[in-house]
């Protein structure tokens, strides 16, 4: 009885001491996988180990928390967080990558991308990642540029009371002056998108044309003192009736009759109606030291007068074979 009793006893210590030994070596962990949680007792190991029992498979992006090489212990949490396919545009090129990243730019590093300070990523870097969400970066760069331009130069107009209303003397040309100006040009993707002035340097400075500009507007003449409204400097030509100036025999209907529909006189003057209205009262003067033609009156037009020419009336084919091509100064009348 009393061996019995002693085989009793030892079992029993075994048993406790079993239990102690369970008790100080088992391991309960806990496997967090989306929204399954599974319980398991181990007695050692890494947490790679355990996955592996159980089966658990991770796939491509998956990440795991700790990590696959921790030795596992009591009351240990471990996460998988399983990745999701994500599309990414950079660099013109769109990606799909899969990614078990918190936010996006989690998800860029993993995806082993360099993002600069000035590059736009939307949406924002601390953007959480969902399923199937687009992310796109653009590149931001800038250049420096350095532009010539030139600068137009003014125009400065003097009045002079000696010079006839209606005449200028430019006195100075003008030059444009020259700057130059440093613009940093904005790039999104290689596309310029802004530019902005940073800096200007004035090279040469521009030279103002100055024009005498006439304001006397009286005439003395053999009649006396007359008011005109402009002078003009025009080039002149000398014309008659016969076939030779204006291409008409006299038995042609429009024989000798002007533009206006009034007969050829001396005083008559063919004009271009765009320079000088048809009928305008006028002043020829000479601009050499022949005698001016004298008052006049714009009747007549030409196929050659245009522009600042002006044909001037003679009954003699002589005098017109002798007028030449003349400078002359006429003033229209008031």
């Amino acid at each position: 009885m009393k061996r019995k009793n002693v085989i009793i006893l030892v079992s029993l210590g075994i048993v406790l001491v079993l239990a102690s030994l369970y008790d100080l070596l088992a391991k309960q962990v806990a496997i967090i996988d989306g929204e399954e949680v599974v319980r398991a007792v181990c007695f050692g190991g890494t947490v790679e180990d355990l996955l592996g029992k159980r089966e658990i498979v991770l796939e491509d992006g998956d990440r795991v928390v700790p990590e696959p090489g921790t030795l596992l212990q009591d009351g240990l949490e471990i996460t998988i967080k399983r990745a999701v396919p994500v599309s990414v545009t950079v660099d013109r090129e769109v990606k799909t990558i899969k990614t078990a990243a918190h936010t996006v730019g989690e998800a860029l590093e993993d995806a082993g991308l360099k993002i600069e300070a000035e590059d736009i990523v939307e949406p924002g870097m601390d953007s959480p990642v969902e399923t199937g969400m687009d992310i796109r970066v653009v590149r931001v760069t800038h250049e420096i540029f350095a532009v010539e331009k030139e600068v137009p130069f003014e125009t400065v107009i003097q009045y002079d009371d000696k010079m006839y209303k209606g005449t200028e003397e430019v006195l100075a040309k003008g030059e444009n002056g020259i700057v130059r100006e440093e613009v940093v040009v904005a790039f999104h993707d290689g596309e310029e998108v802004s530019r902005r002035e940073v800096k200007e340097e004035l090279l040469k400075e521009p030279v103002s044309r100055v024009v005498s500009r006439g304001t006397m507007d009286t005439l003395e003449t053999s009649r006396g003192t007359v008011r005109f409204k402009r002078a003009l400097k025009m080039s002149s030509t000398a014309y008659d009736a016969t076939f030779e100036s204006t291409g008409k025999t006299p038995d042609h209907p429009q024989y000798g009759i002007t533009r206006s529909g009034t007969r050829v006189r001396p005083g008559v003057v063919a004009v271009d109606p765009k320079v000088i209205p048809l009928g305008a009262k006028l002043y020829v003067k000479s601009l050499d030291s022949t005698p001016d033609y004298g008052f006049a009156s714009a009747e007549d037009t030409g196929g050659a007068i245009k522009g600042n020419k002006i044909d001037l009336y003679y009954e003699s084919p002589e005098d017109v074979r002798k007028y030449g091509r003349r400078n002359v100064l006429v003033y229209i009348l008031e």
